[in-house]
């Protein structure tokens, strides 16, 4: 569940980080800059200011509505996550931020909407601490309809582009997950929560 809210309370119990001044883009339109906190529970992050004026929107994530976390490099160092959710805000103009352009003629936006979210903190040296505050608190919601498998993680296509994405890992939801990783062009690797740069994977894959 996605909830955006026009007021703010901070969370006060099991608070694993909070970033302050993180500015946070929905796909590509600019929301503001407010106050990022991963919790045992969800994701909120308000209390800040929006861009367009006047005081932030409050938006509270649940672990299981994310299907992938990143750190992502380009554009701009960010914490990236794909929510089970078509989230548009009451403000934002009419196609702004828009996805709907998808390079694999398979995949069916409106089948899995998904919604593109970039936390973008003060200090670029944050990133890991919030990607492992995110892996915490998404290992504490597994799904109990998911079967428990020697090695939840899965490859994800190759691709030919310049990599974004540094560190990434699903959620719990590993075919839903899956479908993220191809649509986007990230790729996942092998392993216990351990994550290689892609550079370094296709090296391996050439060899």
């Amino acid at each position: 569940m996605v909830v955006v809210s026009p007021n703010f309370t901070a969370p006060v119990e099991g608070i694993l980080l909070q970033s302050p001044a993180t500015k946070l883009l929905i796909n590509d339109f600019e929301v503001g800059t407010a106050t990022l906190y991963i919790t045992e529970n969800n994701v909120v992050w308000g209390g800040g200011s929006a861009a367009t004026g006047g005081a932030s929107p409050t938006i509270s994530l649940l672990y299981p509505d994310i299907s992938l976390h990143a750190i992502q490099r380009e554009p701009s160092p960010a914490l990236y996550m794909v929510v089970n959710y078509e989230l548009r805000l009451p403000n934002q103009p009419a196609g702004a931020g828009d996805t709907n352009e998808n390079e694999d003629d398979d995949f069916d936006v409106d089948d899995q909407p998904i919604t593109q979210l970039r936390f973008v903190p003060e200090n670029e040296n944050d990133l890991q601490g919030l990607f492992s505050a995110m892996s915490q608190g998404q290992a504490l919601h597994p799904d109990p309809q998911d079967e428990i498998e020697d090695d939840p993680y899965m490859d994800g296509e190759d691709f030919d582009e310049e990599e974004e994405f540094e560190d990434a890992q699903e959620s719990s939801h590993p075919d839903e997950a899956a479908s993220r990783l191809q649509q986007l062009r990230i790729e996942n690797t092998n392993g216990n929560a351990q994550y290689h740069d892609c550079e370094d994977v296709e090296n391996e894959q050439n060899n």
